[in-house]
């Protein structure tokens, strides 16, 4: 994560130009956020982003970051499980040197928007989401490995930077439930300035961001939560997350069918 930076104006008169006094803390200065025991909770989130790069964390992904921490610190699973699924989507797309395309993200947007072939967009984004798994464990041990690499391709409209953006969230935000919908229209606000961002790894965040919060992905991975939990735990503690990678990703698929079988979406 980036040092703190403290600008302070000083003015010694009504008619002087003011003067700038900059002062750099050491994020070393700037307590840890303490592990509570909880199975989710902010440490989680927060030290699970520390694996990444924090240069190409802009402001709006620093917000978004924030409100993952709050979500995962809610009393309810919808919320975190939303917490912990979108953390690992968006360092999913933040992992590699070059970013892809967001043609999964996209589709399960624009299915979930208009109602239709929700159940194949599902699948696809689920193994987008498993993608993102093996990159984070890739990112935790060879880091240069994927510095160079490029992320997922796919063919789809405008690399999947072009999506109903506003319907699936209209849709996400009718279905939030009470404990979720102040931090769900914050989340839709920071996504909303990724979306329209002119650089792809922003757009791909916030498409990321977006299909994690529809109602069949967060049913999901409400489901795959104590293994998707562990993974990032492993995550945040500095660990090798490679033997937990494959039970979050088989959790996952079969909490995916599950909610393919109910047809709920």
């Amino acid at each position: 994560m980036l040092p703190f930076v403290l600008v302070l104006f000083v003015a010694s008169g009504a008619l002087a130009a003011p003067s700038v006094v900059v002062n750099q803390a050491s994020i070393n200065d700037i307590a840890p956020i303490p592990d509570n025991g909880r199975l989710v909770n902010s440490y989680v989130i927060d030290r699970s982003f520390e694996a990444i790069d924090g240069g190409d964390t802009n402001i709006y992904i620093l917000t978004i970051q924030q409100i993952l921490n709050d979500l995962a610190n809610q009393p309810d699973g919808l919320s975190q499980s939303l917490a912990v699924g979108t953390t690992i989507a968006a360092l999913g797309e933040l992992a590699t040197g070059t970013p892809g395309d967001a043609c999964e993200n996209a589709a399960l947007a624009n299915a979930y928007a208009s109602g239709r072939g929700v159940g194949a967009a599902l699948s696809s984004w689920a193994n987008r989401l498993a993608g993102s798994i093996d990159l984070i464990v890739q990112l935790v041990n060879n880091p240069n490995g994927v510095r160079y690499s490029t992320g997922p391709r796919g063919n789809c409209v405008g690399g999947g930077r072009a999506y109903q953006f506003e319907a699936a969230w209209d849709a996400v935000l009718n279905n939030a439930n009470p404990y979720q919908i102040g931090l769900i229209n914050e989340e839709y606000c920071a996504a909303k300035r990724l979306y329209s961002a002119f650089n792809s790894r922003s757009n791909n965040v916030g498409a990321a961001v977006t299909a994690a919060a529809t109602g069949p992905a967060n049913a999901a991975l409400q489901q795959a939560l104590p293994q998707l939990t562990n993974f990032l735990r492993v995550v945040a503690g500095g660990g090798n997350p490679a033997g937990v990678a494959g039970a979050a990703k088989a959790a996952l698929a079969s909490a995916v069918a599950n909610v393919q079988a109910s047809g709920l979406y």
